[in-house]
Parts: structure tokens; sequence; C-alpha cells
């Protein structure tokens, strides 16, 4: 059985990851402030999509009015992250922050190693360390955010299968 990650607790969900594990977290959350804030990285590509595809100005207007509002608040969202690393537990509030973050380096990474595109092969990973090690983040990201989501769901209400229809 997988270890579990998160688990809830008084004031919130727990946060049970190894001192390495948050330590290294930590770390991808300090280089990926500095992506998006440098935005230098043709990967970051992915945060700032094309909006207009055939009117590039319009586009370009666009992320001028856009890009400060949302680096905003990726960034606060990842200060909600180190935070509940520090402290050990994520409050309820803090949850989507968490899961945008993880989801938002999930998607980075897979942007950088072309996961999803037809000539990704991750058996030819082991072709280069750096690649086999995002490629490792990635695959772990994934797990903490599928135990993030499935310990924040068994908190909501009961739902009645009728009010979908």
């Amino acid at each position: 059985m997988a270890r579990r990650m998160f688990r809830h607790g008084p004031d919130g969900i727990a946060v049970n990851l190894h001192a390495d594990e948050r330590s290294g977290l930590a770390t991808v959350l300090q280089q990926f402030r500095d992506l998006l804030t440098e935005g230098s990285d043709a990967s970051m590509l992915r945060f700032q999509p094309p909006v207009h595809i055939a009117d590039e100005k319009a586009s370009d207007e666009f992320w001028e009015m856009a890009a400060a509002p949302l680096l905003k608040h990726r960034l606060e969202a990842i200060d909600v992250v180190e935070a509940g690393l520090a402290a050990g537990v994520i409050a309820a509030d803090a949850v989507s922050a968490w899961l945008q973050t993880l989801n938002s380096l999930r998607l980075y990474l897979g942007n950088t190693l072309e996961v999803g595109s037809a000539s990704f092969d991750p058996a030819d990973l082991g072709d280069s360390d750096h690649d086999t090690a995002r490629y490792m983040l990635y695959e772990w990201l994934g797990g903490i955010l599928d135990q993030l989501v499935e310990t924040a769901a068994e908190t909501l209400p009961e739902g009645d299968s009728d009010e979908l229809s």
C-alpha cells in the first residue's frame, strides 16, 4: 500500500512528506517562481499562450492586460504552498492553491518533456539523466496531486445523483 502523503487533521490536511521531499518540493517551488518571473523559458508559453491565433496584436493586448494579475495569483499560490510545507498543514482555504500550483508544475514539466506528443517515450529518457530526473519529478508530483485530490474530496458533502440530471 502506498504511503499517504496527506491526512485529515484537526487544523486541516496534514502534510506527511519526508524532510527530503519537503526540501525538494521547496526547491522546485523556488525554481518555478524564478521561471514565472523571468519568463525566458520557451516552455513557459503554456502559461501565456496566444489567445487570438489569427490576430497577434489582439493577443499581445490581452496579455498586456491579463499577465500581471495572473502572475500575481500564481506567485501568491506558491507562497501558500510554501507556508503549508513549512507548517505541515494545509488549511481548507489553501487546498485550491496547492492543487493549482502542483498542476502548474506538472504542466510545465510535461511541456518540457513533451509528454503527450507522438514522439514521447518514457523508455528513451535514460539517454539523459536530466530528463529522467524531470520525468520522475513529473510522476511524483502526479502522485502527490492525486492523493491531495482524494484527501480533499473526502470532506465534500455527499451529493444527490438526481441533482446532476
